[in-house]
């Protein structure tokens, strides 16, 4: 799946960021950005993975959820879907 791959690449990127900011180095905005962006990123999925592992029915349950935030314009879906 393609969105895998793309997610795979953001994390390796995110990874040099992080231990280019361990060794003390300046992260540029864009770089600062885009760890931002995967940590929410990393949050939503975890979000939505949960409840699979946890409950039962839990695709109806978080189809459901999707539905109703998404009509209160709130986005749960990571930026790479």
């Amino acid at each position: 799946m393609i969105y895998v791959h793309q997610e795979e690449d953001n994390l390796k990127e995110v990874g040099t960021i992080i231990r280019k900011y361990s060794k003390g180095e300046n992260i540029t905005a864009k770089e600062e950005h885009l760890l931002k962006l995967q940590l929410v990123d990393t949050l939503k999925i975890v979000g939505i993975v949960v409840p699979y592992v946890l409950l039962q029915r839990a695709s109806i349950v978080v189809t459901i959820l999707l539905k109703v935030v998404g009509k209160h314009n709130i986005n749960l879906m990571p930026s790479v879907v």
